[in-house]
């Protein structure tokens, strides 16, 4: 055989690989949008169906080309050159595995998506940094890994050898009548290779402004329909691309007289000595005529703010009925809207112990954390006023290290599912009851302590092993007739049970502490939303809102208005406001919820007047300069210390 043959032979292999890994993307595509065809909007129609797989099948050519170009680098390549060069089975064997692999991946998103409403995303790094037994733990048991992983491998099993058979179809044998035959042919299959592979690169166009890629796609109204386009392995290239970005964004590349340019802007004091004094505020008002002995903080797990809502009356009434009714209180305000620090639990925790704002990074894995105290951070702001500190964890103290980060900022004592009941307890540490019993044994052995308690929670979290019946929670009383984006189904009736398991325990202790000490002051809020499972697309704020209750003797409601909104370490010197006396100082970043921000962000949201909103590209240039200016002050304040 001479070597244009072998060339042409293992083109068309390649070209029924093509062929292949085309078709399987489109298969998994449309089979993911059926999956979860229930929470599609109302009014999506074929066309958005059709534009999907449109836009998927051109956004994959880069993944099947790089498939391709593996088979044809490590195969047709060297097939030409040397006649024994086992190229067939090098091929079968890349074709295979990447069946095997993306079908296996395909298995794992849509549980992915179940918990995330979204294809593989920055979570993924997160979870890297994650209690990984738990995780395991989670995922056999809420799940079903133990069965859906044999099910993956199983089904790639029979797609890779389909795989095989479609790629081991018959070829067609090409020949050449002389050397300018086989020039002109040589020159075109350049031609037709040079075209595809331009194709492949910039997703069915010949140059990237008309491109499909993983940071344009989003071209439909339905976020399953825009994360639907990815394929994995592009849903794996983004966790990886903002990644990289977020590494570069950690490099400091201002001076530190642009340092102060910044802080001047922000309505810092360039003259101060530290970052953290150049935020000191002082008190002008003493608003609780009494300060509190017992000031308890309750970060709630998927805490979130929709069964607060009117849309979600009928459910919420019941699911949230304890954080209503300290609404509903005289001695309460609230907030309309609380945008939370981040997506998952390390992220609020991490801003509260820094008092700094999200800049993608993890401060409890930063040298600085651990060498000084961050002024503005919570436990800080509250031994200032006098205050001892305790942290309370319903999980274990190793998980991120929280133990060893809350101690190093500022936390006089730290508790965790080590020294709690451990009856009910799952890998994820021990239910709510035990931790809220935990914290009352402790109040009443320290009678008129002045103490500030910071309570991070954890039942209301996959695996949901609560015993629902034990602890009282009747499905019955859950009223799902005001809204089509529920569903009564088994597992949603277990997520919804969890929750008000959260929020039952809660109120429990709230009137408990009360007993304890009547003037204590409470703080009610989440740690993140974006966890429930909708059966519909929903609106911003009811995917990513939280509460933020403030509760005790003193408060009135009028302090904040019924529209407020914030973002979560407001909530850091709106308890110095409230518990401080005229006079004194304390350090934060951000003002408090009673002098109102013209708008708030976090990590992707931001809100004002006009509403709330998901793309900070879209913002006015004139809060860009502000959100870059907090950003840049955190991460100098984390990566080059305090001194100014």
């Amino acid at each position: 055989m001479n070597r244009y043959y072998r060339f042409t032979t293992g083109l068309q292999l390649d070209l029924k690989g093509f062929i292949w890994f085309s078709m399987l993307f489109t298969f998994f595509r449309f089979l993911f949008i059926w999956w979860f065809s229930s929470q599609l909007p109302d009014g999506t129609t074929n066309s958005d169906w059709w534009l999907t797989l449109w836009y998927g099948f051109r956004l994959s050519l880069k993944t099947v080309g790089i498939i391709v170009l593996a088979g044809f680098i490590g195969a047709t390549v060297p097939e030409t050159l040397y006649r024994n060069w086992p190229g067939v089975r090098i091929r079968h064997w890349i074709y295979m595995a990447a069946s095997m692999v993306f079908t296996i991946l395909f298995f794992v998103r849509l549980s992915y998506y179940e918990i995330f409403n979204s294809g593989f995303n920055m979570m993924l790094i997160n979870g890297m940094k994650d209690d990984w037994y738990a995780i395991l733990m989670t995922g056999i048991h809420e799940y079903g890994l133990l069965w859906k992983l044999p099910l993956a491998i199983l089904v790639g099993l029979g797609i890779t050898w389909c795989c095989v058979k479609f790629v081991n179809n018959t070829t067609k044998i090409y020949r050449y009548t002389d050397r300018k035959d086989l020039c002109k042919k040589s020159l075109m299959l350049a031609v037709v290779i040079s075209v595809v592979a331009v194709l492949c690169r910039f997703g069915g166009a010949l140059n990237y402004e008309k491109s499909v890629n993983w940071e344009n796609a989003a071209r439909l109204p339905s976020n399953l329909l825009n994360e639907a386009i990815l394929d994995d392995a592009q849903a794996l290239y983004r966790v990886y691309s903002i990644e990289r970005r977020r590494q570069n964004a950690m490099k400091i590349l201002f001076s530190r007289e642009e340092l102060k340019q910044k802080i001047s802007l922000l309505g810092g004091d360039v003259n101060a000595s530290t970052i953290d004094a150049a935020f000191s505020h002082t008190i002008k008002e003493t608003r609780l005529a009494k300060q509190p002995n017992t000031v308890v903080m309750v970060l709630g797990e998927s805490y979130a703010l929709w069964p607060f809502t009117e849309k979600y009356n009928h459910p919420g009434e019941y699911l949230v009925e304890q954080g209503r009714a300290l609404i509903a209180s005289p001695n309460s305000m609230y907030t309309d809207v609380m945008l939370a620090q981040g997506t998952g639990t390390m992220p609020a925790v991490n801003g509260f112990l820094t008092g700094l704002v999200d800049i993608g990074m993890y401060p409890n894995y930063e040298k600085e954390s651990y060498r000084h105290l961050y002024g503005t951070g919570i436990a800080n702001v509250m031994k200032s006023l006098g205050y001892k500190t305790v942290f309370w964890y319903g999980g274990f103290g190793t998980w991120q290290d929280v133990r060893q980060f809350s101690l190093a900022q500022g936390f006089d004592e730290f508790y965790d599912a080590a020294s709690l009941p451990q009856q009910g307890s799952n890998a994820w540490g021990v239910p709510d009851k035990s931790l809220f019993d935990g914290i009352l044994e402790y109040m009443k052995a320290h009678p008129g302590e002045k103490v500030f308690h910071f309570v991070l929670t954890t039942s209301n979290h996959p695996p949901y092993s609560i015993d629902l019946g034990e602890a009282g929670f009747n499905p019955l009383k859950v009223k799902l007739n005001d809204t089509d984006t529920i569903e009564r189904t088994r597992d949603t009736m277990r997520e919804m049970g969890h929750m008000w398991y959260a929020d039952h325990t809660m109120g429990v202790f709230v009137k408990a502490v009360e007993g304890i000490d009547a003037n204590a002051l409470f703080v009610i809020t989440g740690d993140h939303a974006e966890r429930f499972t909708f059966a519909k697309e929903v609106d911003i704020k009811t995917q990513s809102g939280i509460p933020a209750i403030f509760y005790g003797q003193g408060i009135k409601k009028e302090w904040l208005a019924p529209d407020s909104y914030g973002t979560a370490i407001q909530i850091i010197p709106t308890l110095a406001e409230l518990v401080g006396r005229k006079g004194q100082t304390y350090e934060s970043l951000l003002p408090s919820l009673f002098d109102p921000m013209s708008f708030a962000f976090n990590h992707r949201l931001w809100i004002d007047r006009t509403g709330l909103y998901d793309k900070q590209r879209d913002m006015p240039d004139s809060y860009k300069a502000i959100v870059s200016a907090y950003r840049d002050i955190s991460l100098w304040r984390v990566l080059r210390g305090n001194q100014l």
